[in-house]
Order: structure tokens, then C-alpha cells, then sequence
């Protein structure tokens, strides 16, 4: 088993508002937002003029608990002088002695240094018998890697990104553990900074439109056991 190539057991569906249907997922639930104040800070930061673009504030407007946690010392102080409580912890090892219908970990599994230990932690310590884990990460088959290889360029990697993915992985690692993958999409992110920005977005969606798997960023439903992805939450 260890040589067999991994077999995605969902549809690649494309969506165009990712962000919207983590809020709509998020009504009325008990939420764990996982790397809830990345991106408050900063020139261009969420906090305190661009709160209402921010995933975290759409949660708070929905949900009927929330509990946000980050391990970003400077981001967390940020977030609380602008009347927002997030919490140092680190999911990969944290115990809450809590459980929630609804776990969000948005960019934040490509950071991790045990992401399994993560997934592990979040799925057995934290989620409800029939929540649900949403990650989303930057996709490793994205257009502009294939461009820039193409063109023999340097790949656009951080320093504090540990790895890239592809929804591949996400199977593999729920087969592992016995969870269920139970939707995976993929998206491109809205950015209208620039005109040129704003046309390498169209030209972007434009593959993705060819190919899904040609765009941006995934995001993937992980639930305890096997169940049809027709019952997701909710």
C-alpha cells in the first residue's frame, strides 16, 4: 500500500465564494477558528479598517459560539486592542476540553511542522461525532507554479510555509487516520489591488476554468467516519 498511488474518493468541485459558505457552514454552530488572526496586522492588515473582509469577523456574525485560537504573539495583541480575544494555542499538541460542530483552520496547515499531528488533534479532541474540519491551503498544481516553471523561474515559497498540497494529500492523510473526506473544492482569490493584479486574476480563472485543478487554492471537509458527502453538517 505504501507504493499505490492515492486515489481522491471526491469530486473536484469548483467554488467561487469560499469565504461565503464557511460563513453560511458557521450559522448558528460552536466554532473552533484555528489561526483565527492571520493577517490582522500589517499595512494592509484586517484590523482595524478592513474588518469586514476579515473570515474571522463573518464567523463571529454567524456562529453561535466562537473560540479563536493563534500562536502569533504580536497578531493576538493586535486583535485584543481592537476588542478581539484569540487565544495562544497550538493545534497541533492544544486540549481545550471542548468539542465544536464546526473546526476552520484557513492557511494555517501549510505552516505546521506535524500538520498530521494537527488534523489528528483537531479530529479526536476537539470535533463533535458529526462536525466537520475545514482547511483551506494554497494548491500546489496552481497555474502560476506551472507558469513559473515553464518560464524556468523561482516557485513563490515563504520561509514560514512547511510544505504544499494537493488534495491528494488530504486523502492520503484521512485514509490514515480513518477519517472521510467529504468535499473538496478549489477556488481563486478575489484580489482587485491593481489592474495588473486583476488581470492575471482573470487569466487565472480562466485556467482553472479548463482545469480546477489549475486554480489557486482547495478547500477540503474532513469528517470523522465514513458518511455520504450528502450529509455534511449540518
Amino acid at each position: 500500500m505504501l507504493n499505490d498511488l492515492v486515489q481522491l474518493k471526491t469530486k473536484i468541485e469548483t467554488h467561487r465564494s469560499p469565504i461565503n459558505l464557511i460563513e453560511n457552514l458557521t450559522n448558528g454552530k460552536n466554532v473552533l477558528n484555528v489561526g483565527a488572526a492571520g493577517g490582522v496586522d500589517g499595512p494592509n492588515g484586517y484590523l482595524p479598517n478592513n474588518e469586514d473582509k476579515w473570515l474571522h469577523f463573518k464567523i463571529l456574525k454567524k456562529a453561535k459560539t466562537v473560540i479563536a485560537t493563534d500562536i502569533d504573539d504580536n497578531a493576538i495583541k493586535h486583535a485584543k486592542m481592537n476588542g478581539y480575544k484569540i487565544i495562544k494555542e497550538n493545534c497541533e499538541t492544544m486540549n481545550l476540553n471542548q468539542k465544536f460542530d464546526i473546526i476552520v483552520m484557513s492557511d494555517v496547515i501549510e505552516h505546521l511542522n506535524a500538520p498530521v499531528n494537527a488534523i489528528k488533534n483537531l479530529v479526536e479532541n476537539h470535533l463533535s461525532d458529526n462536525g466537520t474540519l475545514i482547511i483551506t491551503t494554497p494548491n500546489g498544481s496552481a497555474v502560476h507554479a506551472f507558469i513559473r516553471s515553464i518560464a524556468r523561474r523561482n516557485l513563490n515559497i515563504y520561509y514560514d510555509h512547511m510544505a504544499v498540497y494537493y488534495p491528494e494529500h488530504f486523502q492520503a492523510i484521512c485514509d490514515r487516520l480513518g477519517y472521510s473526506l467529504v468535499k473538496t473544492y478549489v477556488f481563486n482569490f478575489p484580489d482587485t489591488r491593481s489592474v495588473i493584479i486583476r488581470l492575471k486574476g482573470f487569466l487565472f480563472n480562466l485556467a482553472s476554468i479548463l482545469s480546477p485543478r489549475l486554480s489557486s487554492a482547495m478547500m477540503v471537509f474532513i469528517k470523522k467516519n465514513k458518511q455520504s458527502s450528502t450529509n455534511l453538517l449540518l
